[in-house]
């Protein structure tokens, strides 16, 4: 059955086929072949005109490194100055505290020290005082607390009673 098939496919010249698909086709290929092939002129100019572009971006380059270049070479001559600037400042700092060294000496402190020593003799005097007001306030309190019994409100447990502690005053050498 097979080569009888063949036999009668390779005796005819002409098969068919619809003629749709086969319009559509050279349709296809007609639009293909007029979008690949512009015109000669127009990718001439497109050429030429992405040359300029391109020589444009080149010369604004090669303006702008110049212009980097005349900058950078300015900066060591302002590095050189901003130097110098520092060390006039530090000179004038140097300079101004042997001159503050110089004029505070001994002799133009003491009425400051004076002043200082009245001071902590009067800071003494408080803190003394300060001292025997808290040991008077515990020995009143230690008289008053048996005469007092502490109350305890209905529902709460009752509190213990307070103590101070007795602060001794911390002995500075001056």
């Amino acid at each position: 059955m097979g080569n009888k098939d063949e036999v009668e496919i390779k005796e005819s010249d002409y098969e068919l086929i619809p003629m749709s698909p086969i319009r559509r086709l050279e349709k296809r290929l007609e639009r293909v072949e007029d979008l690949s092939v512009p015109e000669s002129g127009s990718v001439f100019k497109d050429v030429v005109e992405i040359v300029r572009m391109n020589q444009l971006i080149v010369d604004q380059l090669a303006k702008s490194n110049d212009a980097l270049r005349i900058e950078i070479s300015k900066l060591p001559a302002k590095i050189d100055e901003l130097v110098m600037n520092l060390k006039e400042l530090i000179n004038f700092v140097k300079a101004s505290g042997h001159q503050e060294q110089r004029q505070m000496s001994m002799e133009s402190m003491a009425p400051l020290l004076n002043k200082l020593d009245e001071l902590v003799k009067a800071n003494k005097g408080a803190s003394e005082k300060n001292d025997a007001m808290l040991e008077l306030l515990d020995t009143v309190s230690k008289r008053l607390r048996p005469a007092r019994p502490p109350v305890a409100l209905p529902g709460m447990p009752p509190r213990p009673p307070q103590t101070r502690p007795i602060q001794r005053p911390i002995k500075k050498p001056f």
